[in-house]
């Protein structure tokens, strides 16, 4: 067919598309109560969602909380260990100001243990093992809290600011630190920074380092919100090893079971990274104003929406691209298929006995037919031109064009649009 390389353009362009340009906001609205902020899934995905005076627990598929467990804290960070122990971290209620850590064992209710802690907000974070990472942005330091203690037993230094605490498979721990630009790598019980990696995008700027997420392949993931970019870091690497782009000042990050990367921006923005990629391939609209992320094991991703008093829970389904492999493949192929049917013999493509072989080859017609009256106007146009010569010389065995009057040809320009 002879629109076949046409429309395989227009299809793999827009199969490559797919996802790049937002969407309508989507996903399955929980109102949880005052002010939710922190949100934790556990390995069967029931979500705990740090509110006012408590945790909310969303077990999967619930339109609405079962209950509500009482810390004694205004959460602010929560973090899950690997067999369940849920620690809550925030400012104790009441008159007296103290930072505190609070410890629930999996399938309890109640507070186990209570930890103080440094004032301010603590984005805190737990390994595997249940060692749980505290940093202090005031002090500049990250307090490791062993499995079982009641008290940190290393105050480790770091840089400027710290944030946010991601800790890998093997429990070594990176911390990103804002006013820095820098991640702080921690080693499986150490005191001190075994190594110090810039993130920066460039030196004059500190582009303010806040979330970062470890991937299943063990690469790094940190989110810059003033340079707006995803820098990644590939496993055992000390650099950068390649940037995302992401617009609206990345803030928030997490990686799914299948390395897809999620982040939230503060322009109220849920951007889709696939796995193995470089450029966010989808950008969901949230809620206004939201707080932090989390994987189910899914796929679905919960937001909180601290402005709106909700978590926004968005289905595996609603945030799927197809793989960029798999489509440019698909591209390939029929972009192939289509060069083979344009070589065919000229002879197999004109013989056309059907109303379908008249239509496939209808530009070819026109073009002829619209070729054939150009020719046909210029040839009458010539004659005459040399017809009221001749009258002037009858009898004369050839005809020279005039030399005060030269025979002129017009060119016809194609400009094809790209």
């Amino acid at each position: 067919m002879r629109f076949t390389a046409g429309t395989v353009v227009a299809v793999a362009g827009s199969i490559l598309l797919i996802g790049a340009a937002p969407s309508m906001a989507s996903g399955d609205v929980v109102y949880v109560g005052q002010f939710p902020l922190g949100v934790v899934v556990d390995a069967e995905g029931t979500a705990y969602i740090g509110d006012t005076g408590g945790v909310h627990v969303l077990p999967t598929g619930a339109s609405t909380p079962t209950k509500t467990l009482m810390t004694g804290v205004s959460p602010k960070g929560l973090a899950l260990s690997a067999d369940g122990t849920l620690f809550v971290e925030g400012p104790a209620l009441g008159d007296q100001p103290q930072e505190k850590l609070t410890v629930i064992p999996e399938g309890s209710s109640a507070v186990a243990r209570t930890i103080p802690l440094s004032l301010g907000a603590h984005l805190i974070s737990a390994a595997a093992d249940g060692t749980v990472f505290v940093p202090n942005p005031e002090l500049g330091t990250v307090s490791i809290i062993p499995p079982g203690a009641d008290a940190p037993a290393h105050e480790v230094t770091v840089g400027p600011n710290p944030k946010e605490v991601a800790v890998a498979q093997d429990g070594t721990a990176y911390v990103t630190n804002q006013d820095g630009g820098t991640v702080s790598v921690i080693a499986p019980g150490a005191g001190t920074v075994s190594r110090t990696i810039d993130v920066r995008k460039s030196p004059d700027s500190a582009g303010a380092p806040h979330g970062i997420a470890v991937g299943p392949d063990g690469a790094i993931y940190v989110t810059n919100i003033t340079s707006n970019d995803v820098a990644v870091i590939k496993p055992r690497e000390s650099a950068v090893s390649y940037r995302v782009p992401v617009p609206g000042g990345p803030k928030e990050i997490a990686v799914g079971p299948d390395s897809t990367v999620y982040v939230l921006s503060e322009n109220s923005s849920l951007n889709v990274i696939p796995p193995s990629e470089t450029s966010v391939r989808r950008s969901q609209p949230t809620a206004r104003n939201p707080g932090h992320l989390a994987v189910a094991p899914s796929g679905s991703v919960l937001v909180t929406n601290t402005a709106d008093m909700s978590v926004t829970v968005f289905p595996a389904q609603d945030l799927s691209i197809p793989a960029l492999a798999a489509v440019k493949a698909q591209a390939a192929q029929a972009q192939a298929e289509a060069e083979a049917n344009s070589t065919e013999p000229t002879a197999q493509a004109s013989s056309v006995t059907t109303g379908n072989g008249i239509m496939a080859n209808l530009p070819v017609i026109v073009g002829t037919v619209a070729a054939a009256i150009l020719i046909g106007a210029a040839a009458l146009i010539l004659a005459g031109r040399r017809r009221r010569r001749s009258g002037a010389a009858q009898g004369a065995a050839t005809l020279e064009p005039s030399a005060e009057d030269p025979e002129r040809s017009a060119v016809l320009s194609d400009h094809t649009p790209y």
